[in-house]
C-alpha cells in the first residue's frame, strides 16, 4: 500500500527501509531500450524527430556558446538578465537535441558515433560550469557560488542524473564519478546540511521555487544516490518544506501565480512524484490519498484557453501550451478526464504547429517526456472545454466559456483577489476576453524580467501597474500594492447561458482616491455572445475618473463606440449612456522574450463620464459586429 511521504506518519528509518527494499535503478529508459525504439517509429513524432536531428547534426562539431565571465557580470553591472540566461538555456537545448537524436537512432546509424561524441562533449562542458545558479539568484552577482542552489542549479542537478540514466552505457566511468562526487557535495549533502543550520529561503516557500528546487535536489538523488541513509534523511527533511508549497494553492487548487507557473512549479512536483514512485515501486508517493493534489492538478487545464492561450493574470504568460506530457501523466495517474483531455489538445496543437526548438525550455526534461508519453492516436478535433466553467472561490477567479449562434467560442476570465499575490500585479477586477481563439481584451502577463522588476520599481512597470490593465483610474490614482488592498466579492452566479460576477474594488485604491465604493459588474452572456462591464462609482471627492479596455490589436473609433479587429472578427464596444470615449492611448513595454528587442505596445481605450458627480457609472457592452 502506498504511503504519502508528506502526510503519513513516517520516521526517517521507515523511509530508509523502504528505499533499501527497492535498489536504485534507472528512472528513465536507457539508450536502445524498447520505449525509445517505439518513440523512434511513432508516426506522429516523425516531423519533430527530423527537425531535432537536423539541428543536432549541424551542431555536432560545434562547441556550446560560451558562458564567459563578462557575460556572467552583465547582471551585476546593469541588472539585465537575458544576456546570460539566453546562452545558459541554449547550451542545455543543444545538449537535449544531441541526446534525443542519439536516443532515436539505431545501432546501424552511420552518424551515431559522431552524435555520441557530440553528446559527451556538450555534457562535459555543462558539467564543468563553475556554478549552475543564475547571477540574478545569488547575493553577490559579481561572484559565482557553486553551493548556491537556485531553480536552475537544481534543474541542472536533475539533468546530470537523467543523462546518466539515459546514457550510462556510453558515459566514461571517470566522468560519471566526477558527476556523482559534485552532486553529493554541492547538492545532496549541501541541501541536508544547509537546511539544518541556515535553510535555503525557498525551503519553506509557498511558490514555484519550493517545488522546482526540491525536484532537482531530490529527483537527482532518487536517480543517482546509492546511500539510502543520506537519501532517507533528505526525503525526511523535505516533509517540512514541500507541504508549504502545496499550501500555496487554495482548497480549490488555484494559484495566483497562474497556469504558466503552475506548469513549472506543480509540473516539477509532478515529475518528483513520478520519480519517487518509480524509485520505491509505488511504496512512497506525493500524490497518494491527497484530494488537494487532485484539485491542484485541475488548475492547469482550467487556466488553458483555446488556440494555445492561457489565463494570464500576474506574471503568467498569455501564450503558452502547458506541457502535454505532464498533463497526460496527471490524467492517467489521477484518472482525471480534464487533465487527459487537455493533454490531447496540447499534443495536437504542438504537433500541428511544430515545436519551437529555440523556445527557452525545449530542453531534455521537456523533450524526453514529450516523446515517451505521446499518445498513439489523437482525436480529429480534441476538445477540453468541459469542466472549465468554474468559480475558484479561494483564488477569486471566474472562468467561463460559451459558443454563440455563429459558432464562435467565447472565453472570459475575471479576477478579484488582493494586491499582494505571488508575482503580483495591481490588477484586482481585471479580466480577459478571447473569441475564436483570438485575444480581444488582453493582459500583458509577463514582461521582460529585470532586476528592477523584482525590486522597489516593480509598480513602475506597465505590466504590473494598474495602468496596464482594463481598470479604472480614480482621481488620478491607480490601485495600490499590499494585502489590505483587496476586493470584496458581492455576488457570483452562473448558468449554461450566463455568468455574473459582482465586485467592490474600493479598498484596492489608496485613500487619496477618495473612493467610498466602486462596484464592478460583469455580465457574460455565453450563448448570446455578449459581455457587459459596468463600473458604479461613489466618491467623496471628484477630480477625475476613467476606466479602460486594454487590447494589443488595432482599434477603430466611432461616435459612441469603438471596434477591436482581430483575424477578420470585429468586436464592437457599445457605450452606456453617460459614458464617452475619451481617447485610445498607446503604451509600449518590453516583451518577456528578450529576442524581441523592439518595444511592443498595448492600446488603452479610455472611457470617461460625460459629467462628473459624486455618484456615476461607466459601462459598455461588447459584441461581434
Amino acid at each position: 500500500m502506498s504511503k504519502n511521504l508528506l502526510r503519513d506518519a513516517l520516521t526517517q528509518e521507515d523511509i530508509r527501509k523502504i528505499l533499501a527494499a527497492h535498489p536504485r535503478k534507472s528512472l528513465l529508459p536507457p539508450l536502445d531500450s524498447a520505449p525509445w525504439k517505439k518513440a523512434a517509429h511513432h508516426p506522429l513524432l516523425q516531423p519533430l524527430a527530423r527537425a531535432i536531428r537536423e539541428r543536432a547534426e549541424k551542431e555536432i562539431d560545434q562547441s556550446l556558446p560560451p558562458l564567459t565571465d563578462d557575460t556572467y557580470l552583465i547582471y551585476h553591472h546593469t541588472g539585465s538578465r537575458w544576456e546570460f540566461e539566453t546562452v545558459y538555456f541554449e547550451r542545455r537545448r543543444q545538449l537535449a537535441r544531441a541526446a534525443l537524436s542519439l536516443l532515436l537512432s539505431d545501432e546501424n546509424d552511420p552518424v551515431r558515433p559522431r552524435l555520441a561524441s557530440s553528446l559527451l562533449a556538450k555534457l562535459t562542458e555543462i558539467f564543468e560550469e563553475i556554478a549552475w545558479a543564475f547571477p540574478a539568484h545569488v547575493k553577490d552577482a559579481s561572484r559565482r557560488f557553486p553551493f548556491e542552489i537556485d531553480l536552475f542549479c537544481a534543474e541542472t542537478a536533475n539533468l546530470m542524473t537523467e543523462m546518466l540514466d539515459l546514457f550510462g552505457a556510453i558515459i566514461p566511468t571517470e566522468l560519471q564519478e566526477r558527476i556523482h562526487a559534485r552532486l553529493r557535495e554541492q547538492i545532496w549533502e549541501n541541501y541536508l546540511e544547509k537546511n539544518i543550520h541556515d535553510p535555503f529561503w525557498w525551503f519553506k516557500g509557498g511558490n514555484n521555487w519550493n517545488a522546482v528546487c526540491h525536484q532537482g535536489v531530490l529527483g537527482s538523488a532518487l536517480s543517482g544516490l546509492d546511500d539510502n541513509a543520506l537519501l532517507a534523511a533528505m526525503l525526511f527533511k523535505s516533509r517540512e518544506g514541500l507541504p508549504v508549497f502545496l499550501s500555496g494553492f487554495g482548497p480549490d487548487g488555484g494559484s495566483s501565480e497562474g497556469p504558466g507557473y503552475w506548469d513549472y512549479g506543480f509540473g516539477w512536483f509532478t515529475i518528483l512524484n513520478e520519480q519517487l514512485e518509480a524509485r520505491t515501486e509505488g511504496e512512497l508517493s506525493l500524490f497518494a490519498d491527497d484530494p488537494h493534489v487532485h484539485e491542484i492538478a485541475r488548475f492547469g487545464p482550467r487556466g488553458s484557453l483555446a488556440g494555445g492561450h492561457l489565463i494570464c493574470f500576474s506574471d503568467s504568460p498569455p501564450i503558452g501550451v502547458l506541457r502535454p506530457a505532464n498533463l497526460f501523466y496527471l490524467g492517467e495517474r489521477l484518472n482525471d478526464s480534464l487533465c487527459r483531455d487537455q493533454a490531447l489538445v496540447n499534443y495536437a496543437h504542438i504537433l500541428k504547429a511544430g515545436l519551437d526548438l529555440d523556445f527557452q525550455r525545449s530542453d531534455l526534461i521537456y523533450l524526453a517526456r514529450f516523446f515517451l508519453r505521446c499518445p498513439e492516436q489523437l482525436p480529429e478535433k480534441p476538445s477540453a472545454s468541459s469542466g472549465k466553467d468554474v468559480y475558484m472561490k479561494d483564488l477569486a477567479v471566474v472562468v467561463a466559456a460559451g459558443t454563440d449562434s455563429q459558432g464562435h467560442l467565447w472565453e472570459f476570465a475575471a479576477k478579484a483577489g488582493h494586491n499582494n499575490e505571488h508575482h503580483n500585479h495591481n490588477d484586482c477586477g481585471n479580466y480577459i476576453l478571447n473569441i475564436g481563439a483570438n485575444r480581444f481584451v488582453t493582459e500583458i502577463g509577463q514582461p521582460l524580467y529585470t532586476r528592477e522588476f523584482f525590486g522597489p520599481q516593480r509598480y513602475e512597470n506597465l505590466a504590473a501597474r494598474s495602468l496596464g490593465h482594463s481598470l479604472p483610474l480614480i482621481n488620478g490614482c491607480e490601485q495600490a500594492a499590499g494585502l489590505e488592498h483587496a476586493t470584496k466579492v458581492l455576488d457570483y452566479s452562473s448558468t449554461p447561458q450566463e455568468t455574473k460576477f459582482v465586485l467592490d474594488l474600493a479598498a484596492c485604491y489608496p485613500p487619496e482616491a477618495a473612493c467610498r465604493q466602486l462596484i464592478r459588474t460583469f455580465h457574460f452572456e455565453k450563448t448570446a455572445g455578449r459581455l457587459t462591464v459596468r463600473d458604479e462609482f461613489n466618491l467623496t471627492e471628484v477630480r477625475s475618473a476613467e476606466t479602460a479596455i486594454v487590447t494589443i490589436h488595432p482599434v477603430t473609433v466611432g461616435k459612441d463606440s469603438a471596434t477591436i479587429s482581430v483575424e477578420g472578427l470585429n468586436l464592437l464596444i457599445d457605450l452606456d449612456p453617460g459614458t464617452t470615449l475619451a481617447s485610445v492611448d498607446e503604451h509600449p513595454y518590453r516583451h518577456h522574450d528578450p529576442t524581441i528587442t523592439q518595444p511592443v505596445a498595448i492600446q488603452r481605450i479610455v472611457l470617461k463620464p460625460a459629467s462628473l458627480s459624486s455618484k456615476f457609472s461607466l459601462g459598455f457592452t461588447a459584441r461581434l459586429g
